[in-house]
């Protein structure tokens, strides 16, 4: 599920307590013994603490698909606490591990799924940004994650790059083979297309990308809007004249060689 504030990136300050506080306690050298803190587990994961990760595993004092405290849950996988912040040796370590790539948190969001809809400043919007975020999109990819939604109501992690604008994650989810047009059906959708994300965005470059791949920009979400009709709602102007082009396109017809 989307636009959740509990999706916020924690604040540097924080990473910095979080670190203070792990050195205070010992988390970070001492041997684990009893129940782990799921908290403490969530600060060090946020912290790309893997050494405070795998000592537990290793005390068996949990298991790599155990939940951690993070990301505005009380428990919620650990790869998807790691995915949300680009926590790469983490990560690396769970994916190693075998943990279950396509675990849900409680909104039923994959790590994946998360690792594609955020860069490290959500103030930030240059490319450079979100390279951790690639990585970790990557990472996951190869390691089995789905790159779709079992859940025909949902979204699906190239939709949530469109809608970041995360144009590298677009392109390599588009090359993996994701599907462009999400969980539509024909020319309905229960939720919005990647291209309707992109679109409400203005993220121009993004629905370039979608609609070379074969999107379909005659698409209605059921009940509601085409990917034109939300960029004109939003004053997106600047995405009328491909979008009406591509919407306009005939069987056989692609969008390169008729709106190019």
């Amino acid at each position: 599920m989307l636009f959740k504030n509990k999706y916020l990136l924690i604040p540097s300050r924080w990473l910095v307590v979080f670190a203070a506080v792990a050195m205070i306690t010992g988390c970070a050298t001492s041997k684990p013994e009893g129940p782990v803190d799921r908290q403490a587990l969530g600060g060090a994961i946020a912290i790309d603490d893997v050494t405070f990760v795998r000592a537990r595993v290793e005390a068996k004092s949990l298991t790599v698909n155990d939940n951690a405290s993070g990301i505005g849950y009380a428990a919620a996988p650990m790869i998807t606490v790691a995915a949300r912040n680009a926590s790469l040796n983490v990560l690396r370590y769970l994916i190693a591990a075998k943990a279950d790539v396509n675990a849900r948190t409680p909104d039923r969001d994959t790590a994946i799924m998360l690792a594609a809809l955020f860069r490290d400043d959500d103030r930030e919007r240059s490319s450079a940004s979100a390279l951790r975020y690639d990585q970790a999109v990557r990472m996951l990819a190869e390691a089995g994650a789905s790159l779709e939604n079992a859940e025909s109501n949902a979204y699906t992690p190239l939709a949530y790059a469109a809608y970041a604008g995360r144009e590298q994650a677009l392109s390599y989810l588009l090359e993996k083979g994701a599907k462009v047009n999400g969980t539509a059906q024909g020319r309905v959708a229960l939720v919005n297309t990647p291209l309707m994300m992109a679109a409400m965005q203005g993220h121009r470059t993004a629905a370039l990308l979608l609609l070379r791949a074969g999107a379909d920009a005659n698409v209605r979400v059921r009940n509601g809007m085409t990917a034109l009709e939300f960029a004109l709602k939003h004053k997106h102007t600047h995405l009328e004249k491909i979008l009406c082009c591509a919407e306009s396109l005939k069987p056989g017809e692609t969008f390169r060689t008729r709106c190019e």
